[in-house]
């Protein structure tokens, strides 16, 4: 009995040690770059400032590794989810990470159960751990700037009215509003002071933080840019469309809450029985734990939840 939880403590200890080394890993650089900035030096070349302001858009620092994943697409999407939440990871860091905890928890869940079906499924919930990390970031980012969006574009109406240029309206939206909208302008705000067309700036926007109303905004510039208009009224017509949309949505989100609760029961329903059923018998559902039959009971059931979660969610999110 004492050698799988001697097992499985030496693995947990084994992961600790593993992200421990990764993560000073890829401090060393940040304290690199720290040292640099402190090192005082009477004159920077043009140079010496083009690489700074280079972004190193590796998807890896093993050059071995970069030259692999750049030919896969599903790492080039982790690459614009981990540039979208704004996390300090390349996506061959993510990569690494998923696969020592889903290797080494699954290997533990193996050697303290005996049973192959649970080291599948623990191996699996550890591994999809630092992309549901980074996809929770990314959507939390979205939505607060979704919000900040409209008044985004208030600000800059009004900075137009003003006598401001575009980018100048940009530059203030970027210095007097809270991240993550300061973040994203003043990023495009610099790029178009480094001289890339405004048609590409605009495009690099829209990739950083994909959202169909800015979309909108992009599209307006652009079409200003090219055959001139009223952009002060431009804007004020997507910053009214903006606030439309918002109370569409809440009414709709209103309207599917019963079916949304819906799944959620139906998630979490099934977990909280075994939960019920352990604490009051505890014996009573062992055999789904310690048989191979029972393990494979638990993660058909398991894939089951989870595709009919998924699926009423999609069914209850409404497109306009």
């Amino acid at each position: 009995m004492m050698l799988p939880l001697l097992i499985s403590a030496s693995i947990a200890f084994a992961v600790l040690l593993i992200i421990v080394g990764i993560s000073s890993k890829m401090s060393s650089g940040k304290d690199e770059l720290r040292d640099r900035l402190k090192d005082d030096k009477p004159f920077i070349s043009d140079d010496q400032i083009q690489a700074n302001i280079r972004r190193d858009l590796r998807m890896s620092k093993s050059e071995g590794l970069n030259y692999i994943l750049e030919r896969v697409s599903i790492v080039r999407v982790l690459d614009r989810w981990i540039i979208s939440a704004r996390v300090a990871s390349r996506p061959g860091d993510v990569i690494i990470k998923s696969i020592l905890l889903a290797g080494i928890g699954g290997a533990g869940a193996y050697f303290a159960s005996g049973y192959a079906s649970s080291g599948i499924i623990i191996g699996a919930g550890l591994g999809s751990l630092p992309v549901v990390n980074i996809v929770r970031k990314r959507r939390k980012r979205m939505a607060m700037f979704a919000k900040q969006l409209p008044d985004a574009m208030t600000m800059m109406k009004n900075a137009l009215k003003a006598g401001h240029t575009l980018t100048k309206a940009m530059q203030i939206v970027a210095e007097e509003m809270a991240n993550p909208a300061g973040e994203e302008f003043r990023d495009t705000v610099e790029e178009l002071r480094l001289g890339l067309p405004i048609s590409q700036a605009m495009t690099n926007f829209t990739r950083r933080m994909p959202n169909d109303n800015l979309d909108i905004f992009v599209a307006a510039v652009l079409i200003q840019h090219e055959v001139g208009g009223n952009l002060t009224e431009l804007l004020e017509n997507i910053s009214k469309t903006i606030r439309e949309r918002f109370r569409l949505q809440a009414e709709v989100k209103s309207l599917t809450a019963e079916g949304r609760i819906s799944g959620i029961v139906i998630a979490v329903l099934p977990i909280a029985l075994c939960v019920i059923i352990s604490l009051m018998q505890p014996d009573y559902l062992v055999p789904l734990f310690k048989t191979e039959t029972g393990n494979k009971l638990l993660l058909a059931a398991t894939i089951s939840e989870t595709i009919g979660f998924l699926w009423i969610r999609k069914v209850c999110k409404v497109k306009f």
